[in-house]
């Protein structure tokens, strides 16, 4: 048996960390547990090992690029960027002491499961355990299209420790697998289907904004919720955003507004 209070616990999302620090905090409230979690989205942009200052820096001229369509009238004194990266060799790290036990917290997410083909292929040497939300079951008045560690009621989770194993040799060859197949792929989004991840263009969402506009201006705040909200797999907004301005380049929408802004900023079908 490993010791559940002295492992580092992985996880994916500030909210998905939040999760797990609130029920640590109720539960262990003299204890300091560890949570090493990835902030950034693994489910849009350059998929590398993130080991490397090439992989981070192909990593972070990916969003600012996004950032410099969605941002054009950007004075030309701000920051070159909105996105305030975090040291990434430090979010990104699988340097983790040898005599703490590893946790990988996951479900049918996305961004989740790439953490988990990430570890296991770059942690193949290491003994991995996972705790598998979709081995616990989610609160019935829940009506969410994934289940993830962000999601979950902290009150809901007493016992969670007991569906806690071992990543088996066999499993985690076949995760590592995954990691390697998708960093090959070279596309820009990864989506949840059928219990795997697979690889996506970028224009992938642009038919489901394009549903979810009509003939009258709407927020594009309304717009990014209701796609978001009818996606089996996870999308940040700021890149829905984006997509908008490149329907807005192609002339498939008409805009009013402040484009920066998607509050601000209306939208319609041509």
């Amino acid at each position: 048996m490993i010791d559940l209070k002295k492992a580092i616990h992985l996880v994916y999302s500030n909210p998905g960390r939040g999760t797990l620090e609130s029920y640590f905090r109720t539960h262990f409230p003299n204890d300091k547990i560890q949570i090493h979690c990835i902030y950034n989205d693994l489910t849009t942009g350059p998929v590398t090992d993130f080991t490397s200052t090439p992989d981070y820096e192909k990593f972070t001229s990916y969003w600012k690029s996004i950032d410099t369509v969605c941002s054009p009238n950007r004075d030309e004194n701000e920051d070159e960027s909105h996105f305030q990266f975090s040291d990434l060799s430090s979010e990104f790290t699988i340097d983790f002491p040898k005599e703490k036990p590893l946790i990988i917290w996951h479900g049918s997410e996305a961004g989740e499961k790439l953490m988990l083909y990430r570890y296991c292929s770059l942690l193949k040497d290491r003994e991995l355990h996972e705790i598998n939300l979709d081995d616990w079951p989610m609160a019935s008045e829940n009506d969410y299209t994934t289940n993830c560690l962000a999601i979950q009621d902290p009150e809901d989770l007493d016992g969670i420790f007991n569906i806690r194993k071992k990543i088996e040799e066999h499993h985690k060859l076949l995760y590592g697998n995954e990691w390697e197949r998708l960093k090959g792929d070279q596309k820009t989004n990864r989506i949840l289907q059928d219990d795997g991840i697979i690889s996506v263009n970028e224009e992938y969402y642009d038919q489901s904004i394009l549903d979810n506009c009509t003939s009258d201006y709407q927020k594009a705040a309304r717009v990014i919720g209701e796609t978001m909200g009818k996606q089996k797999s996870t999308i940040g907004d700021y890149y829905l955003l984006y997509r908008i301005h490149m329907l807005i380049k192609q002339n498939l929408l008409e805009w009013k507004g402040n484009l920066s802004i998607m509050r601000h900023l209306e939208i319609r079908k041509k």
